[in-house]
């Protein structure tokens, strides 16, 4: 098994994907991670670790891209030779079985378009994450890849979220919810309503509308809407989590409490990005991970765990052969 990481990618790179690589690999000693990047910051921080291992390889790049990329869609053009290109350009060649990057995301999209190819007859490619909760939580898709969509567009975020859902969670019975400000059929913008129309045709296990404030509370497995809404709904529940999380400490009764300290923290950890690593490209012909760009060790520890699992999965094989068999294309 092998991991292509792009260390240039993120805003602690290159030593917050150093650490996290070393991290996984001193767990996972059947994995090997290609360390994608500037060869000299790589060994520099390599030697600062002290990480020296057989189960690592360094490719050299010339050239990174920044979060504020100018016209990040066209960076196979403009930085072939950067460590987002070369990332991607190792899964195609099947020297690397996935991707992990905590770089810019239209960058990390585009060009996993060009040289990797979308699954046949999938329109877009949805960017997908797990949201934990004590129902064991759902699938939320679409999270920033697409802000404007059309229904068709929303209906195979559902069957690939659908079917990504039921492969990490192992269950055949997949409960999907379309987001929306109420419960009622005509809710919500044209959008919605008519989405609401094809997924009540298409979706086996459709439940209907779903308000933000049930998800967390109703047994649902995916929940799909725009990558606009998507986008703001995680940045809102991480806010809130951390939010939380400091005013707690802030309070001395609490932080001095042992026993409150070992009941909530867990539950904060939980909905701690850090502990989930990384959302799949969904609908690209390869396992590509986009983490967040605050990425710490733990994060990108977390994200490659998730790339190997996926891996051992076979997940590429398991949409497309599944989507053969669900996917309707509308009108």
């Amino acid at each position: 098994m092998k991991i292509a990481l792009d260390v240039m990618g993120g805003d602690n790179a290159p030593q917050s994907n150093i650490l996290g690589a070393k991290n996984f690999i001193d767990n996972n000693h059947n994995c090997k991670i290609i360390l994608v990047g500037d060869e000299s910051l790589i060994k520099e921080q390599l030697k600062k670790h002290y990480f020296n291992s057989k189960n690592i390889e360094i490719h050299h790049c010339s050239e990174s891209i920044t979060m504020s990329e100018n016209k990040p869609s066209m960076v196979f053009k403009t930085k072939p030779d950067s460590s987002i290109v070369q990332s991607i350009k190792l899964v195609k060649e099947k020297k690397a079985d996935a991707l992990v990057s905590a770089g810019n995301t239209a960058a990390l999209l585009s060009t996993s378009l060009f040289v990797l190819g979308k699954i046949d007859e999938i329109k877009r490619p949805t960017l997908a994450t797990h949201f934990p909760t004590k129902n064991g939580g759902f699938v939320l898709t679409d999270v920033g890849a697409n802000t404007d969509v059309k229904p068709d567009h929303l209906l195979q975020f559902a069957i690939m979220g659908s079917i990504y859902a039921k492969h990490i969670k192992n269950t055949d019975i997949i409960n999907t919810g379309l987001l929306n400000i109420g419960v009622e059929k005509n809710k919500g913008n044209i959008l919605t309503q008519k989405s609401y129309q094809l997924f009540e045709k298409n979706i086996k296990g459709f439940i209907g509308n779903i308000e933000p404030r049930y998800v967390f509370e109703k047994k649902v497995d995916v929940v799909v809407c725009d990558g606009f809404s998507g986008n703001i709904m995680i940045k809102l529940t991480e806010g809130l989590s951390g939010h939380l999380y400091d005013w707690i400490n802030s309070i001395d009764e609490l932080k001095k409490n042992e026993f409150i300290r070992n009941a909530l923290y867990p539950i904060f950890d939980n909905y701690n990005y850090e502990s989930h690593g990384a959302s799949p490209f969904l609908g690209v012909k390869g396992i590509v991970l986009k983490c967040h760009g605050a990425s710490s060790q733990k994060s990108i520890d977390s994200a490659l765990s998730l790339a190997n699992t996926l891996s051992k999965k076979n997940i590429i094989k398991k949409i497309e052969r599944d989507l053969k068999e669900n996917l309707i294309f509308s009108e």
